[in-house]
């Protein structure tokens, strides 16, 4: 089933959103910063290509600055 991300922008809008899902018996939870930290990453390290390789030479180089 599909997500939605909402992000209230106040105190007054999360609080009525929150009365909103209560009233409407939806399931809903808040994340924490470093939650949605980890869920960032994982979208990052999914674009990644895994048989991508850096050169030891390019290595080299960022070891040397």
């Amino acid at each position: 089933m599909n997500s939605y991300v909402i992000t209230p922008k106040s105190q007054a809008e999360q609080k009525e959103l929150n009365r909103f899902l209560a009233s409407a018996h939806l399931a809903a939870k808040v994340l924490s910063d470093d939650e949605k930290e980890e869920i960032g990453l994982m979208l990052m390290m999914s674009d990644v290509d895994p048989n991508d390789t850096v050169s030891e030479e390019d290595i080299r180089n960022l070891r040397a600055e």
